[in-house]
């Protein structure tokens, strides 16, 4: 080995052959990885999704956009631990193949590989944090507003055709014998009214119902009202063309604004409220578990050779899933003011570096990254 002169400062920040090579790899393998688990999350998605239109929560017409939504989400959860797994089968099959093995001998260091790690995550981190900051709350505020529509029609829409329906207010019976063939309208409607010591009976061709602001209408066409009191033989009689009916409103319930749809600006306005601030670093944590699980991939993908591709991944979920778990509970503790707000969420991040540390250790890396890192050996 020798003595390298002063070091040139593109040559280091530009990525070389191997660095390129392998964060290839990463990108694939995580794009791989992603999608086989966003299918599982989107069919749960779709489950609970259809298990709300089958009792009547939300209207069928609504649940293209709540999965559509959910699983955004659930990607922007997705995104740590796939990324994290592609690292760790993209290590374990080259330490399967003797191909890690390969490159330490013909010079390439670990500081060369990590610098192919983080050049894949420090961006997705950035990319990550950029859409916990402004596009989840986007998404959030929408799904919150998509469900005040689905409370306010669910009245109207949320029914099974040829069973009899009463509204939450409890002074009506609704029925309706099916959908129209494009299921923008309810066929052969009837409706039982109580006002007072009257009642009111209205029959209907074809039915359609209406969101105008808060408020909710149905809306017949071609139908009969009877009108009188039940046991008296006098009845009034309507026939309408048209009548737009006001389903009243059981509770006048203010429209969603939870914390996850807020702006972050508004957030970093009342970080001094533990609810707020715990929802704050929720935002911040997220891009730095990216970092996180990173630096403890390299450690815990080398296996001993031949031991299998996929021989450290077990060993990986279970850091994963204290990690993550120990996210969740120290944003509830945070947001119940169990911990101080100076505190917040990073002493979690320890966790992963804690591992870092007493695997790096036992593998002997510091004073080969330390070496790389300064540019004395090659």
């Amino acid at each position: 080995m020798f003595e390298r002169g002063p070091l040139d400062p593109v040559r280091v920040i530009r990525p070389g052959i191997i660095e390129r090579f392998l964060a290839r790899d990463f990108v694939v393998t995580q794009a791989a990885v992603t999608a086989v688990l966003l299918l599982v999350i989107i069919g749960g998605v779709l489950g609970r999704g259809l298990r709300d239109v089958a009792e009547g929560r939300i209207p069928l017409d609504v649940l293209p956009a709540m999965v559509a939504f959910g699983s955004f989400k659930a990607l922007m959860l997705l995104w740590p631990v796939a990324l994290f797994l592609a690292f760790l089968l993209v290590l374990g099959r080259l330490q399967r193949d003797s191909e890690l093995i390969a490159m330490q001998a013909g010079g390439v260091s670990f500081a060369r590989i990590y610098r192919a790690i983080f050049l894949v995550a420090g961006p997705s981190a950035l990319v990550l944090a950029s859409l916990m900051s402004f596009a989840v709350p986007q998404i959030e505020s929408l799904i919150d507003r998509l469900r005040d529509q689905a409370d306010l029609r669910s009245d109207l829409v949320g029914i099974t055709p040829g069973r009899f329906l009463r509204s939450r207010v409890g002074d009506q019976v609704f029925f309706a014998e099916r959908f129209s063939p494009d299921r923008e309208a309810l066929l052969n409607v009837f409706i039982y009214q109580e006002r007072g010591p009257q009642a009111e009976v209205t029959v209907a061709r074809r039915a359609i119902a209406e969101v105008v602001g808060a408020g909710r209408y149905l809306v017949l066409e071609d139908g009969h009202r009877y009108v009188g009191i039940p046991g008296e033989g006098a009845f009034q009689l309507l026939d309408f063309d048209r009548l737009r009916m006001q389903v009243p409103d059981p509770t006048l319930v203010q429209p969603r604004r939870s914390l996850d749809g807020l702006p972050t600006a508004a957030l970093w306005e009342r970080r001094d409220d533990p609810r707020y601030r715990a929802e704050l670093e929720w935002r911040l944590a997220l891009p730095v578990s990216v970092l996180m699980l990173a630096l403890v991939a390299l450690p815990l993908g080398l296996a001993a050779p031949r031991s299998g591709r996929y021989a450290r991944v077990p060993l990986a979920i279970i850091v994963y899933v204290i990690y993550a778990n120990f996210l969740i509970m120290g944003k509830s503790w945070l947001a119940a003011g169990q911990l101080p707000l100076w505190l917040g969420l990073w002493w979690v991040h320890l966790i992963p570096l804690a591992v870092w540390l007493v695997l790096s250790w036992r593998k002997c890396m510091w004073p080969a990254v330390m070496r790389s890192l300064t540019g004395r050996y090659a």
